[in-house]
């Protein structure tokens, strides 16, 4: 349970700005393309998604940072949130914080993009699909909403998976301990020189799972 506090209050605040960001972006979007010939909701979604992802990696990144310090430096065992945050400040600077915002922009921009567009993506297919059936299978409406939300956040799952994972290798190539004052290529050169780009989507298994 070490480091849950920062893990809590982290992911809580970036669920709710990947999501909430995520809907309020959309009409927006939708709004400011809607003189562009042809279906632009794609592309709105896309870029909702963005703004969403960006948002949320920089609220995430301070609780991430200090998550990770509290689980691998011995001086930060003993601390939680409210005192492990403030002691990291002022030993390294507030940039400190933020030192990985490159990288988790790096998972977190195509991990909302993979998730929230494809969600919206699968979920349309599968409505269209279950009221085509609907008479056939005698399904009433809830019914309906269930299986569809249920069904497109698993293959939205998969593809928030699959996308974000050379983000997500080069967001842990960032925090292994003893890396640090390293930029966002040289952890890209030292995930690629373990065995060239393959090595990007090592592990995509097991986060599926």
């Amino acid at each position: 349970l070490g480091g849950l506090g920062p893990t809590v209050v982290g992911y809580g605040v970036e669920g709710a700005m990947k999501f909430g960001v995520y809907e309020l972006m959309k009409p927006i979007f939708a709004s400011l393309l809607s003189s562009t010939e042809g279906d632009t909701t794609a592309v709105a979604y896309l870029m909702a998604s963005v703004v969403a992802g960006a948002v949320a990696a920089l609220l995430l990144c301070p609780m991430e940072s200090t998550r990770i310090r509290i689980v691998t430096d011995p001086a930060y065992s003993d601390k939680g949130l409210l005192i492990g945050l403030p002691k990291l400040v002022r030993e390294e600077g507030l940039g400190s914080i933020f030192a990985g915002l490159w990288a988790m922009l790096a998972k977190q921009v195509p991990y909302t993009f993979g998730k929230q567009v494809s969600f919206d993506v699968f979920a349309g297919y599968l409505y269209v699909f279950f009221l085509s059936l609907q008479d056939s299978i005698q399904l009433d409406d809830s019914s309906i909403k269930w299986a569809v939300s249920v069904l497109a956040a698993f293959c939205a799952s998969i593809v928030a998976c699959i996308f974000s994972q050379p983000g997500d290798m080069i967001l842990t190539e960032t925090y292994r301990p003893g890396t640090k004052n390293k930029t966002l290529v040289d952890d890209f050169r030292s995930i690629h020189g373990r065995n060239g780009l393959a090595s990007l989507l090592h592990g995509t298994g097991a986060r599926t799972v």
